[in-house]
């Protein structure tokens, strides 16, 4: 049965951690234009720490900011409670897995016809046999009483969600500014590669994400110094910053490949860092999906990636759709996926891998269909 609610009284909250530059800040902002014009009022509450330095470019975009700051206590349902209470609501939806069940908890109580829905944005594959029964009771619970609508970014997220927590989800792809990441002409791809300082005829792999465990970059490091001898014009360019970077640095100086590798820190037009590449390369294990895998292929990258959940939701079906490496980390290294990559561009056989990546992004990662998807969820019961 339709929602007895209007699109122009829809009154839209995003629930979230910090707001910080990372994958559904960003999304939401792009989202913003959709979902004004279908009417809708939309808000944000920040349940971090602090609130973040996205805060404003949200703020400037037209979302309504509040701050509650998420506390393992009485005290922060209580407040939760009152802010619904306060606040009418339509739909309220929940991104972060912090607190999810308690949040879940306080908004119903405040208003029992609000609709709830939550996004899993990464696989929780990692919890302990109680965790994870704990978290298959309380998603249970949010669906069977609360009515939450529960929806995953990929299909590695959907899988794990469903096999291991019982709990099946709708499934939503993430999207990107497909007017920002396109193809480069040309003259932009000669312009980005003299902005940061590489020389025309570089070897450039690039990733792009945080300085962190997670990203294991150390072995695009040791990859990139067992390699260099065979391409001497490698440069591996990295988009980002995080705790690890200063330690990173060292290690590069370390290796003695400091004139290999370039740290870009964060830089904020990021379309014309991948333009400047000729692959994409990326180290984690694993990932909900990988919003810059998305923007990669879409600025016609091949791929080098260790297989792993999110990494394989970009694996064509039918070898030859295939525009990429899918690695596994326990036995295979960088080293002949790079020396593979380097040869495609010297024969030209590069372009062929360039055109199927963007095919992909093009069958796949529709910013419109993932928009209407989460439409028709917000006007829905």
């Amino acid at each position: 049965m339709a929602n007895t609610i209007t699109r122009t009284q829809t009154k839209l909250l995003h629930v979230l951690n910090n707001l910080n530059y990372s994958g559904a800040e960003v999304m939401l902002y792009d989202a913003y234009d959709f979902f004004e014009e279908k009417g809708f009022e939309q808000h944000i509450l920040c349940n971090g720490t602090a609130l973040g330095p996205y805060k404003q470019v949200l703020e400037e975009k037209g979302y309504i900011i509040h701050f509650i700051p998420a506390t393992k206590s009485i005290g922060f349902l209580v407040d939760m409670y009152q802010f619904f209470r306060s606040n009418k609501f339509d739909v309220v939806h929940i991104h972060p897995e912090m607190l999810y069940f308690w949040k879940c908890i306080s908004t119903k109580l405040a208003n029992p016809n609000l609709k709830i829905v939550r996004t899993y944005h990464d696989v929780f594959d990692k919890y302990s046999s109680i965790q994870k029964k704990s978290r298959e009771y309380q998603r249970m619970i949010c669906n069977k009483y609360f009515g939450v609508t529960g929806v995953s970014i990929g299909e590695s997220v959907h899988k794990i969600e469903k096999e291991m927590l019982k709990n099946d989800t709708a499934i939503v792809y993430n999207w990107i500014d497909e007017t920002k990441f396109r193809p480069p002409l040309p003259e932009e791809i000669v312009k980005a590669r003299a902005e940061f300082g590489i020389a025309p005829d570089a070897f450039v792999v690039l990733t792009v994400g945080t300085c962190n465990d997670k990203k294991c970059h150390n072995d695009i490091f040791e990859a990139v110094k067992r390699v260099k001898d065979q391409i001497p014009n490698i440069v591996f360019l990295h988009r980002g910053s995080g705790p690890n970077a200063e330690q990173e640095k060292r290690y590069v100086e370390e290796l003695g490949i400091a004139e290999n590798v370039k740290f870009l820190g964060y830089i904020e037009d990021l379309p014309k860092v991948f333009w400047a590449a000729d692959a994409f390369i990326f180290s984690s294990k694993w990932e909900g999906l990988g919003d810059v895998i998305i923007e990669a292929i879409a600025c016609k990258l091949p791929v080098i990636l260790y297989s792993g959940h999110g990494m394989n939701d970009f694996k064509p079906a039918a070898e030859k759709d295939t525009y990429g490496y899918w690695l596994n980390h326990k036995t295979e290294r960088f080293d002949e996926a790079i020396l593979d990559v380097y040869k495609k561009k010297q024969d030209g056989t590069i372009t062929d891998w360039k055109e199927k990546a963007f095919q992909y992004f093009q069958n796949k990662f529709s910013r419109s269909n993932s928009l209407h998807k989460l439409l028709n969820i917000y006007l829905n019961n």
